[in-house]
């Protein structure tokens, strides 16, 4: 999914996060201090674009929503979720195994920052295809 937020200028963001949908709601973690963390503390209302990851479909779903961001790790059965999704399953955790040197970096990496999530239900949805090439 792509969030889209705004500053609490106003100044539009954008960036793709990781999430699962639980309980009628959608969980993205990300760091404390990010961007996206700030703008929905600033402003709830948000945009979320979803589909088109494959590259071969031009069909979009663009949600409208309220969010709140959560300083800390998600619920136990979100943050179950999102491993499983993202690490576990047998196509990724063959690439995370595949990376194995980094995972020092990345764990300092990570420390650096607190852990936070953003919380996004779902409001409105508009069906979209991408502009074509000419």
């Amino acid at each position: 999914m792509v969030l889209a937020s705004r500053s609490p200028r106003g100044t539009p963001f954008a960036v793709p996060l990781w999430f699962v949908a639980h309980r009628g709601r959608w969980y993205a973690t990300t760091s404390a201090s990010s961007w996206s963390v700030r703008n929905v503390d600033a402003s709830p209302r948000v945009a979320v674009l979803l589909g088109g990851e494959d590259g071969q479909s031009a069909n979009r779903l663009v949600v409208r929503g309220h969010a709140r961001a959560v300083r800390g790790i998600p619920p136990l059965a979100a943050l179950a979720e999102i491993t499983w999704r993202y690490y576990l399953q047998p196509q990724f955790a063959a690439v995370e195994l595949s990376h194995i040197r980094l995972w020092a970096r990345r764990m300092r990496y990570y420390g650096q920052s607190r852990p936070a999530y953003i919380v996004i239900t779902p409001l409105a949805a508009i069906e979209c295809e991408a502009p074509q090439s000419p």
